[in-house]
């Protein structure tokens, strides 16, 4: 075996190997922040104003210095007391980059100037891992937001999101109804309001108004599947449904 040989069989095993320690989030540490803020409803739009004139900002310049590899500010459409005003999910390239938020923290609680916090009667930030995503982000978009507290162990609970929620999902997507989703998973989720959340992003206002009909559209194919059908009849088992959110992208 030449020399040129030699490096290319190192460079592909080393290839697979990070492809596999990838492919299964929990063989390390998290590498994602999601973090629920919640307000008055009289300070809801002074949250907001300061998000998108200095909070969006100041995500950007995170990204820029390396902290950060992506962000997201998702703004509840309603004011509803039992639900976040606002969601943002924060991602690390890696678990070391994720521990250095505590230098955030130091500073600015959940990244806000603390004059900013004591507009939020709540925060929770939960560690998180991006376990599933797919397709891609349209202009229109229009988010749904739904957070499930599973009731198996989260091996089992990842196989049931890809053999069952995944096809759906991909099929919605096909249809031309959905443009991306993303499914995270808590890291440590006892006693948290969810262990699994789903990011799902609809092609604009008229597609989100057709969900029903493509939800069901979709099934009547999967059933055909007798491994989806069977997962599908026993679906209550695996997970409690909590309160869905419908969220618009601040940008």
């Amino acid at each position: 075996m030449t020399n040129l040989a030699r490096i290319l069989v190192v460079a592909a095993l080393a290839f697979v190997a990070i492809a596999a320690r990838a492919a299964d989030p929990l063989d390390e540490g998290p590498t994602t922040l999601t973090l629920e803020y919640r307000t008055a409803a009289g300070d809801r739009l002074a949250l907001k104003d300061y998000m998108v004139t200095t909070g969006l900002k100041q995500l950007a310049r995170w990204r820029e210095e390396g902290l950060l590899t992506d962000s997201r500010v998702l703004w509840s459409r309603y004011t509803d007391h039992a639900n976040w005003d606002m969601l943002v999910l924060l991602q690390f390239a890696t678990p070391a980059k994720m521990a250095e938020w505590k230098r955030i923290e130091a500073r600015f609680p959940a990244g806000l100037p603390i004059s900013v916090a004591r507009l939020c009667t709540q925060i929770d930030t939960n560690p998180a891992d991006l376990h599933f995503s797919g397709g891609e982000s349209s202009p229109g978009s229009v988010f749904l937001i739904i957070p499930y507290d599973y009731l198996t162990s989260t091996a089992d609970y990842v196989k049931y999101v890809r053999s069952y929620i995944v096809p759906q999902y991909e099929g919605w997507i096909g249809e031309k109804v959905l443009a991306s989703y993303r499914v995270y998973l808590g890291r440590f989720p006892v006693s948290r309001y969810w262990s699994a959340l789903m990011i799902l992003e609809y092609r604009d206002e008229a597609s989100l108004g057709v969900r029903e009909k493509t939800t069901a559209k979709v099934r009547t194919k999967l059933r055909e599947n007798p491994e989806w059908k069977a997962i599908h009849e026993s679906k209550d088992k695996v997970r409690v449904t909590r309160q869905y959110v419908l969220a618009d992208l601040l940008k």
